[in-house]
């Protein structure tokens, strides 16, 4: 492939971010306006001024739209906590900050997060094997849990990606409740007793000098 080839496929990879990124806009606008339910496919390639056929080629449903907008959110966060927890010298101190920073949005935009989820879901009940792309949460999840590993604080026998699995379903079914009914408990405390849960399991009694030794470098052992 020769220089022009090359300048001509950049420019066409480009224009089709560009293409993506304002599909996405325009959508997050019109949900926003008119609400999820009440905008329509022909309605967002309309306002984007692209054929209803391109515009099916980029996302074949609205939910599809959603999902790609929460995850640029959530690159967003995870690029703000990688700040936040470079002055946190532990493990439950980084998992706190990060999950309460990006629980903020969580909180503020209860039926896009929603919509996100299912749409997520119904992807991999429809699609045995199907692996979505990693989020930005599960980003920083995984280096929080790196870093832990490397302190020993947390098992380094155990793989990182295995430990985020186990964070993702714990924050999963918080994440579920909450949005069931947001009335059940407050959000930010319920990331304080997922933490625990995480990094101390479910025993009944956990003494203190047993808690200072997991935050010293035995949590998980």
């Amino acid at each position: 492939m020769d220089a022009k080839e090359i300048l001509a496929e950049s420019r066409m990879d480009r224009k089709k971010r560009e293409t993506r990124q304002k599909i996405v806009k325009v959508s997050m606008d019109l949900f926003h306006s008119q609400g999820f339910e009440n905008t329509t496919m022909e309605q967002i390639a309309e306002k984007t001024d692209i054929a209803r056929k391109t515009l099916y080629n980029y996302f074949s449903v609205k939910e599809a739209i959603v999902d790609e907008y929460v995850r640029g959110i959530s690159q967003e966060l995870a690029k703000e906590n990688f700040k936040i927890i470079q002055n946190l010298t532990d493990t439950k101190s980084r998992l706190m900050a990060a999950l309460n920073h990006s629980y903020d949005w969580v909180e503020k935009n209860p039926e896009i997060t929603g919509i996100c989820i299912n749409y997520r879901l119904g992807n991999m009940v429809k699609e045995p094997g199907y692996k979505s792309t990693e989020t930005g949460t599960q980003s920083i999840l995984e280096k929080i849990i790196s870093l832990g590993q490397k302190a020993g604080e947390i098992k380094p026998d155990i793989s990182v990606e295995l430990l985020v699995r186990h964070m993702d379903l714990l924050r999963s079914t918080m994440t579920f409740e909450w949005l069931n009914d947001p009335s059940k408990f407050e959000l930010h405390e319920e990331i304080s007793k997922l933490v625990d849960l995480f990094l101390y399991g479910a025993a009944s009694k956990v003494d203190s000098s047993k808690k200072s030794d997991i935050s010293k470098g035995g949590c998980l052992r």
